[in-house]
């Protein structure tokens, strides 16, 4: 048979390639020179990983089994489990930092060593910092305006970004541009940041507040985001804050009423400063520490119980709680996972490289 890719314009071949699974994609860059240039473009790789979350609704997770030194891969429907695949994990006895389009920051427990890795391309790169960062915190996002991967390594008083693009480290020795963060001294929570829209978000306690600190990697600054009105969420009241629906969301306890949990979302992209309330959900019986949102289904929310290790499902209507089919605590319990990471299938191709250089002197970060 001839060869039919001519008789189709290279914006439908393009189109019928962003749909396909990034496992696909890398065999697909040998049929051609130029398809090899096409799917290794930054745009299609934008345009693929927006698909990609798109088609998976946002519900595919990941969690490590040390047992079999895998990792599975699930969907989370209306009460219902349903496994996609088990990949071999080369990383099985690292932890997971933080993560950010299909990309999961790990380090081997020195803080030292670090890794990237592609769970969807099976790719890699290991990076190396200069200091031991046990007391850090730590947050992985991608510039939007350069596509460059960035991990940020923040400490009590200075922080260091190694860009993926430059293959280096960049050591900003000079004091924050904004008052004392002290985000690795509540590194408990803080040890992970929330990536969302380019940004990465943590929750910190400042003097007598609890206050929301970002890092944009636009200009490599931190600076502080407002939060709902103060009538909303008390000063000194702790809060949490997650990734749903593509959007930053805020979460605290009631002040009268610690069973009631109230959700906000804020204004979609980094520059967007508004919150909105979300939802609220009731008859909670678990402390906020041990609440988590995962995902919605519908319009139900994914809780995941951090205390007991289980997936529960909140209907707002009904308001109330459910189990799932299966038994979460039997498939969770014996696995070593905080938070269930979630799954994005990317073509962000992490390999591996030398030992990176640090830029500049780092004197004072630990």
């Amino acid at each position: 048979m001839a060869d039919n890719t001519s008789y189709l314009s290279p914006e439908i071949i393009e189109n019928i390639l962003s749909r396909l699974p990034a496992k696909s994609l890398l065999r697909f860059k040998s049929v051609s020179k130029s398809w090899n240039t096409m799917i290794a473009d930054p745009v299609f790789v934008q345009n693929h990983i927006r698909q990609s979350k798109h088609s998976n609704s946002d519900n595919l997770f990941l969690y490590q089994d040390a047992a079999f030194c895998s990792c599975t891969i699930f969907k989370l429907g209306d009460q219902k489990i349903q496994t996609s695949q088990v990949i071999e994990s080369p990383y099985i006895s690292w932890y997971e930092l933080s993560f950010c389009d299909g990309v999961i920051l790990l380090t081997d427990g020195t803080y030292r060593r670090f890794v990237l890795w592609n769970p969807s391309t099976r790719t890699s790169r290991k990076l190396w910092h200069k200091y031991r960062c046990r007391y850090a915190a730590f947050g992985l996002c991608r510039d939007p305006t350069t596509d460059d991967f960035k991990v940020v390594i923040v400490d009590k008083d200075y922080y260091s970004v190694y860009s993926c693009r430059n293959k280096s480290w960049i050591a900003c020795r000079k004091e924050y541009e904004i008052e004392h963060t002290g985000l690795s001294m509540c590194a408990g929570y803080n040890i992970g940041g929330v990536s969302v829209d380019g940004a990465t978000y943590w929750v910190m306690r400042c003097r007598n507040s609890i206050r929301i600190v970002y890092y944009d990697p636009r200009d490599n600054k931190f600076e502080f985001l407002q939060k709902p009105e103060d009538d909303v969420v008390n000063d000194n009241r702790w809060f949490y804050v997650v990734e749903l629906r593509g959007r930053l969301c805020l979460y605290y306890n009631s002040i009268d009423d610690e069973s009631t949990i109230q959700i906000w979302t804020k204004e979609k992209g980094i520059d967007g400063k508004s919150w909105n309330k979300l939802m609220t959900i009731e008859n909670v019986e678990m402390s906020i520490w041990e609440f988590h949102p995962l995902c919605f289904v519908g319009n139900k929310i994914v809780i995941w119980d951090r205390d007991l290790r289980i997936l529960l499902v909140y209907d707002p209507c009904k308001k109330r709680f459910e189990d799932f089919e299966e038994d979460t605590a039997e498939m969770f319990g014996c696995v070593s996972v905080s938070v269930p990471i979630p799954y994005v299938d990317s073509i962000f191709f992490h390999t591996e490289n030398p030992r990176p250089k640090m830029k500049g002197k780092l004197k004072c970060l630990r």
